[in-house]
């Protein structure tokens, strides 16, 4: 727990700085070191013996239970690898286009278009993949529990924490959030 505490204020640290140094450099970094850092959050849990990210919020939101089924584990460790995949992706091309603009490009107008990606664009794909997934789930995965977005948003956010340490894993079913069963 404190050690993520540590990490996080880090972080807010870190984008303080950015922002209050004038540092186009570090400003430039930012989106790339937060996006890499969030994918890598997502790539760690792949590895053998560990629970893919997906597989967590779904133990947390609909209880354990429901990765006892093949179809769901096998979505949940592609989904993982998808957003693994998709936020490295995305953490590259805001540094290629970082570093065009930065040493490439010869008009100011190339700047403002990188630096608008980076504010809202990459939130922006970054929700465009949550809630293309959350719309197709419905199809890849009929046998799932349904939820509401606003409500599954809002479990999602609440058991957040707890999804990054692998040994809360254990703990979600005894905490009443074994709501459905397969």
């Amino acid at each position: 727990m404190f050690r993520r505490a540590l990490i996080w204020l880090g972080v807010i640290a870190l984008t303080v700085i950015a922002y209050r140094s004038g540092s186009a450099l570090l400003r430039d970094a930012l989106p790339v070191l937060l996006t890499s850092f969030v994918a890598w959050l997502f790539a760690r849990t792949l590895r053998a013996g560990r629970t893919p990210l997906i597989a967590r919020a779904i133990a947390a939101l609909d209880g354990p239970v429901w990765l006892a089924d093949p179809a769901v584990a096998r979505y949940a460790r592609r989904l993982t690898l998808l957003w693994a995949t998709y936020l490295f992706v995305l953490a590259a091309v805001v540094a290629a286009l970082a570093l065009h603009a930065r040493y490439g490009a010869t008009s100011s107008t190339w700047m403002q278009t990188v630096q608008r990606f980076g504010a809202p664009g990459l939130p922006l794909a970054v929700a465009a993949l949550f809630i293309g997934e959350f719309v197709l789930r419905r199809r890849l995965l009929p046998q799932a529990p349904r939820h509401g977005f606003f409500v599954f948003v809002r479990d999602l956010v609440r058991h957040w924490p707890a999804l990054l340490d692998e040994r809360e894993l254990a703990g979600a079913s005894k905490n009443g959030d074994a709501r459905h069963s397969p």
